[in-house]
């Protein structure tokens, strides 16, 4: 059923606005009444709460994705039902989707791909860790937040049933343009399907195209199983060969040779991001052609023909929502039998109806023998065949682009021909970096990855710097070393030695580079630079350490001793202390605490109280009397003090008054923000307090006019995002 505005769940969450829908849940932006915070209410819908198992299921998915605590993983809060309504209270996120970012966006370039990138695999090292596979990566589950952070969604939920996600025997196999090969046929999902799912994301990203597209969800997904990847720069020139190497190795059909985890494709994602040179490296295992033994051989023909026997079990008894699946498998299914009847029938010439014959035990063996030297024969003179007269079959070689900036053209030649690579006609040019007859440009870059035989553009200098006599002049050069792991003071040295000037540092956290040395140099290492040449290294300045963050405790009604061990106890402090009389709250109790509790807070900080002063007394002067004696002017009463006494004109009555007040934008607080949700309210000295004004605005609006009704003195609070900014008396 659908939720109205002013709804009230577990009698905490107020549902302001319908914000979202997917095929077995909706969400909706509520309020979290008691921590004063928005949140996201995901509920399940109707026709699912329905189903026991179902509900059951939810649940426990809901409570192991609750387990995750990321930055880049949007946070699940709660798990709870209210009459026959359940839903999932999660981390509410001021922003977009990535599947609108990149529509309105992309394609993006190679620091932004890397970057999302790194964030959205992060999230699933830590998922992976925790034992959970997402089955769902798509740029609809990621969300972007305004300061450029991302946040993977629906985790341990990605059983979703919508227009866009495929079912089978049960089990949800993930959305049909990103999932993988396995997925599509219904079969073992592990780590390796989720990067799959990433490798997509990633394609999409650096195109703003999907890598297969066709008219229905079963011709997409038999692209997924049967169809390579396209390379994305056929789609965008501008993809570097390293990030394409990184995506095709993530999408490879076999879960063997992608990456096996997410720290491997976080490696090579990071390398690439420092160093635009950097080489992504195919592992060796993958390069070469296996011959397996006849027991392999042996093991994967009985598992698949067991695998056969449970796939024909399982279209007996499929359901009509499961008709997607069933297709793909009856297809492959159809392939593989073609196959084996073929083999079956060349190996042994045997007919299906032939009977069988009592044989000898020699005749067998005899038989045997032959077979297996027949075998072995045919495979020696197909593999003589292939090595003599078909050379060309096989994988394609690919090999790196060696560094040819400063040498000679003989010298680029020879380097070229050793790579087993050719050279084109060079280009010549004028420039100042290099000496005549060097090389200073050459496409593609060092380091990319071509295959064998590609032809390597180059540009040779014709001569040094042009002086007003047209005379040619070249300046001395220095080869640079490879800095990389080097101290920084070592690597100044190093270059101060070399006649260079000091280099410019510039700092970045690194989860593997020791602080203090050097991730990467510009330029490069071996790159021939003039003196005046300005250096710059980035050095590490270690792991980012996450700020641990606290849930402030509810310090009112407790002593300052209380305090002081509930703070303590949570990694925060006990602040300034201000004394204020009350009515409620005897004398040393706390009243109020200037940072609400429930609020997320890093350790350390302090947290500034209110104590009672306890019920003011106030002495009446006693009224003189003709027979009284006057008392002497040095013994005089001191005039009453102004310390509590309202301003002049506003003293308290008795009568309920209203008044306008005017709420003005901290002066401390960044502008810059496009909205601010701001939460005015009037507490009064009984206990009791009103919601004045609760919106989220522009700053634009400010300074803003509230209407405050009420009698005597009161306490205004006035909050922006959660954050109690400032707090006034207001005299009625």
């Amino acid at each position: 059923m659908m939720l109205t505005p002013g709804t009230l769940l577990g009698e905490r969450y107020e549902i302001v606005e319908k914000i979202g829908a997917g095929g077995m849940s909706i969400v909706y932006k509520a309020k979290d009444t008691r921590l004063q915070r928005f949140v996201a209410i995901k509920e399940l819908r109707e026709e699912f709460a329905q189903d026991e198992e179902f509900v059951r299921k939810f649940r426990k998915e809901a409570l192991a994705a609750a387990s995750l605590s990321h930055p880049n993983i949007v946070g699940i809060f709660d798990v709870g039902s209210d009459h026959d309504i359940y839903y999932i209270v999660m981390e509410y996120i001021e922003g977009h989707t990535l599947k609108e970012i990149i529509a309105n966006e992309g394609p993006f370039n190679t620091k932004t791909v890397l970057e999302y990138g790194i964030q959205m695999v992060s999230a699933l090292k830590h998922a992976h860790m925790k034992k959970i596979i997402h089955r769902d990566i798509k740029p609809q589950n990621i969300l972007i937040t305004n300061d450029h952070v991302l946040k993977v969604t629906d985790f341990g939920i990605a059983k979703a049933v919508d227009s866009s996600t495929i079912v089978a025997t049960g089990n949800a196999i993930g959305s049909v343009h990103y999932f993988s090969p396995e997925q599509a046929r219904g079969r073992f999902v592990n780590e390796t399907s989720d990067l799959y799912s990433c490798g997509i994301v990633l394609f999409e990203l650096a195109t703003q195209r999907l890598p297969f597209e066709a008219d229905s969800h079963i011709s997409i997904a038999l692209k997924h199983i049967n169809e390579e990847l396209p390379k994305p720069s056929l789609l965008n020139s501008n993809v570097p060969a390293n990030l394409e190497q990184i995506i095709l190795r993530a999408t490879n059909k076999s879960q063997s040779e992608r990456y096996q985890n997410a720290d491997e494709m976080l490696q090579d994602m990071r390398g690439v991001l420092q160093n635009p040179n950097y080489i992504v490296k195919v592992p060796e295992e993958l390069e070469h052609t296996i011959l397996m033994t006849s027991a392999e051989t042996e093991y994967i023909r009985s598992n698949a023909k067991v695998e056969e026997e449970n796939v024909s079990r399982v279209k007996q008894n499929v359901e009509p929502k499961q008709e997607f699946n069933t297709e793909i498998e009856k297809e492959d299914l159809k392939n593989e039998k073609t196959k084996e009847s073929s083999i079956y029938a060349s190996n042994t010439g045997l007919e299906e109806d032939e009977e069988d014959e009592e044989v000898s035990t020699l005749y067998k063996f005899l038989v045997g023998i032959g077979g297996v030297l027949a075998t072995l024969t045919v495979v020696i003179v197909i593999a003589l065949a292939c090595f003599l007269w078909l050379p060309s079959l096989g994988k394609v070689k690919m090999v790196s682009v060696p560094n040819l900036y400063g040498l000679t053209l003989q010298e680029a030649k020879a380097e070229i021909k050793r790579f087993k690579l050719k050279i084109a006609d060079p280009k010549e040019e004028y420039t100042t970096e290099v000496d005549a007859g060097q090389v200073f440009k050459q496409v593609p870059a060092a380091g990319s990855t071509v295959e064998k035989n590609s032809t390597i553009e180059i540009t040779v200098a014709l001569g040094g710097k042009q002086t007003s006599s047209s005379e040619t002049v070249s300046e001395e050069v220095i080869q640079l070393p490879d800095l990389a792991g080097w101290k920084t003071e070592d690597a100044i040295n190093k270059l101060s030695e070399l006649g260079l000037s000091s280099p410019k540092i510039e700092t970045k956290n690194d989860d593997k580079v020791e602080m203090g040395r050097v991730i990467t140099q510009t330029p490069g290492y071996g790159v021939k630079i003039s003196k005046d040449t300005e250096v710059i290294l980035v050095v590490s300045l270690g792991p980012e350490v996450q700020n641990k963050t606290v849930k402030v405790p509810n310090l009112i009604g407790s002593t300052t001793d209380d305090a002081t061990r509930k703070l303590a106890g949570l990694g925060l402090e006990l602040g300034s202390q201000t004394e204020e009389f009350s009515t409620n709250y005897s004398k040393g109790t706390i009243i109020d605490q200037h940072i609400s509790s429930g609020t997320e807070v890093d350790e350390g900080t302090s947290i500034n109280i209110v104590v009672s002063k306890g019920e003011e007394v106030i002495e009446e002067t006693p009224v003189e009397t003709p027979d009284e004696e006057v008392v002497p002017p040095s013994e005089e009463v001191a005039p009453p003090s102004e310390e509590n006494t309202p301003p002049s004109g506003e003293e308290p009555v008795d009568e309920l008054s209203t008044q306008r007040h005017t709420i003005y934008f901290p002066e401390d607080l960044d502008s810059s923000q496009e909205n601010y949700h701001v939460l005015v309210q009037l507490r009064r000295d009984d206990g009791t307090s009103t919601v004045i004004y609760d919106q989220s605005v522009p700053f634009s609006s400010f300074p803003i006019e509230v209407e405050l009704t009420g009698q005597g003195v009161a306490q205004l609070d006035v909050y922006f995002n959660n954050n109690q900014e400032y707090r006034e008396n207001i005299y009625f």
